[in-house]
Formats: C-alpha cells, sequence, structure tokens
C-alpha cells in the first residue's frame, strides 16, 4: 500500500500541537539554546545560535524517527506488504489510538517515557544528543500520532518509503520548532490562546487517527494516490495545451491568498493586535509568487505536477 507523505506531515504538526508540547515549548527552547527564558524574551541571546540549536535539534529527533519508519517497514517487509490481515491490524490500532486520545480510556498510553536530562547541552553536537533523547521518549499526546505513523510505515512498499514517511512527519514537527526559534517572541504572545483551544486540538488529533485507520482498513489510501496522479496528468496536459490561461488562473488564486492575507493583517492592526509577522510574510511570499508567475518566471504549474505526481507514486 502506497502512503502520501502528506498525512504523516499533518501528523507531524498535530503532534507539535498536542497539549504534551505546547505547554513547554519555552522550555525546550531554552534548555536546549542553553540561556533563560527572559533572555529569549528581550532577544538579548544569538539568534543564529537558537536557530542553529533547534535545528539540530529537529535533526536529532529525526534520525531516530527515520530509524524507526525503518525498522517498521523492514518488519512489514518480513511479514509481507501485501497481508490485508496486517493493514486491517494496523488500521484498528490506529483507530484505537484515536478513540483514546478523544476519550482517555487506554491509561497505559498516559505513562510518560521522556528522558529527562539535567543540564543544558553543550554545542550543536549536544543538541543533537537532546533531539535523539527527545525522539526515544514517548509522550501520552505524542506517542499515539507517532506509533500510527510507524505502523503504516510497516505497510508501505518499500524501506525507502517508510523512511520517508517518517522524515515527511520528522519535517512537520521540527518545522514549527525552528518557526519558534525564529519568531519566538510572537509565538509566547499567542501562547495562551492556544492552551486555550488545546482539548478541541487533541479531540481533532483523536479524529485525524481514526479517518487514517478507516482509510487504511478500507484500502483508500491507495486510491487516493490513483487520484492525485491523476490529477498531475489534467494539470500536465492543461499547462501544455493552454500554458497562458494555465499560468493566469495560477497566479490568480495566488493574488487572491495574498489579499486574504492582506485583509487579515490590516483587520489585526485596526484591532490594534500584535503585529502579525507571519501572516505579513506569508502575504509577501504570496504576492512574489503572483507576480513571479504572471511574468512567466516561476512555473507553479510544473511543481504541482510533480508534486502530485510523486504522491501518486
Amino acid at each position: 500500500m502506497q502512503v502520501q507523505p502528506l498525512f504523516a506531515f499533518g501528523a507531524g504538526i498535530v503532534s507539535f500541537l498536542s497539549p504534551c508540547i505546547v505547554p513547554i515549548i519555552p522550555s525546550y527552547m531554552t534548555f536546549i539554546c542553553g540561556t533563560s527564558l527572559q533572555e529569549m524574551d528581550r532577544a538579548e541571546a544569538p539568534r543564529l545560535k537558537v536557530i542553529g540549536r533547534t535545528a539540530f535539534f529537529a535533526l536529532g529527533f529525526s534520525l531516530v524517527f527515520v530509524a524507526l519508519g525503518l525498522f517498521m517497514s523492514g518488519i512489514g517487509s518480513a511479514i509481507g506488504r501485501g497481508s490485508r490481515i496486517i493493514s486491517y491490524l494496523s488500521g484498528a490500532l490506529i483507530i484505537a489510538f484515536g478513540l483514546n486520545l478523544i476519550f482517555d480510556f487506554w491509561k497505559t498510553l498516559n505513562r510518560e517515557r521522556r528522558i529527562h536530562l539535567s543540564r543544558s547541552p553543550r554545542g550543536f553536537g549536544g543538541a543533537v544528543m537532546v533531539g535523539m533523547a527527545f525522539g526515544a521518549g514517548w509522550t501520552p499526546c505524542v506517542g499515539p500520532i507517532l506509533a500510527s505513523i510507524l505502523l503504516v510505515a510497516g505497510t508501505a512498499s518499500s524501506l525507502g518509503r517508510g523512511a520517508l514517511l517518517l522524515l515527511a512527519y520528522s519535517l512537520g514537527l521540527g518545522l514549527p520548532f525552528l518557526l519558534a526559534s525564529i519568531f519566538f517572541n510572537p509565538l509566547m504572545q499567542r501562547l495562551a490562546r492556544i492552551r486555550r483551544h488545546l482539548p478541541a486540538i487533541r479531540i481533532g488529533s483523536g479524529a485525524f487517527l481514526v479517518l487514517l485507520g478507516s482509510l487504511i482498513i478500507l484500502g483508500r489510501l491507495q486510491r487516493m494516490n490513483s487520484w492525485l496522479f491523476r490529477l498531475s496528468g489534467i494539470l500536465h496536459a492543461w499547462s501544455t495545451t493552454e500554458p497562458s490561461a494555465s499560468r493566469l488562473v495560477l497566479a490568480g488564486v495566488l493574488a487572491a491568498g495574498a489579499v486574504a492575507l492582506l485583509v487579515s493583517v490590516i483587520l489585526v492592526m485596526i484591532h490594534r493586535g500584535p503585529f502579525p509577522l507571519v501572516r505579513t510574510a506569508f502575504f509577501a511570499l504570496f504576492t512574489v509568487l503572483a507576480a513571479l508567475t504572471l511574468a512567466g518566471m516561476v512555473d507553479v504549474t510544473a511543481f504541482l505536477v510533480s508534486w502530485l505526481s510523486y504522491q501518486g507514486l
């Protein structure tokens, strides 16, 4: 069975937003970087040091996750990838993990197995080691999601695909950490708002796993891949026969996204909220991409075709 890395990437983001990670982001950031919360808040800590150590921290848990993906994919290969029994069992376990996140009936999963370190890491190598310790742990919220992705990796079509699945998960989990190191102050201002939504995020995470498990049992993930592959063919044919029209439409879509982001930025400023740095950055990105696409300097259609074709492999 082929699995879309996009699912794993989304699962990584969901893991980052879980009630087990969000409340301790400031503690993790200060511990990894060997600085105090006051220094981080006043931007006194060297920015490149903070970003670099966070990146190496993400590299550490990525190495562990990819190794686990290879291991689970190898087990799936030994048992037999084509067995529907494996798909049924994996899907049922993932659904059970998801229901547990919603209703909290499986108390064994609530035991925390993270490795606790008393001293801040030294240098980038130490940040990698802390990341590996983080990746080797098991928290009540992240554990079921990670276990579900590992079960999916066990049904992947090859060792490389299983490893790639966990790499996508690592990117989904690591990219928010990296963004937090870059936009630390804006993140701290919004952390209280995020905490209010943690129960809903937990329920949404459970629903995500239930959906994923159901798709595996029904064999729909493979069908979704074929739909994406067909869509890539349609886009390719359209861009080949009508290059000007496709370029104009995609530029319009990007411009519409930029306008929507600009409106949201203006509304925040009218209500005297904190400066929406992230939304402003995305507004600039969408604006530049729309202009470059309209001028024919960037081929967004080719990128979409390549990405959809890869997802549909």
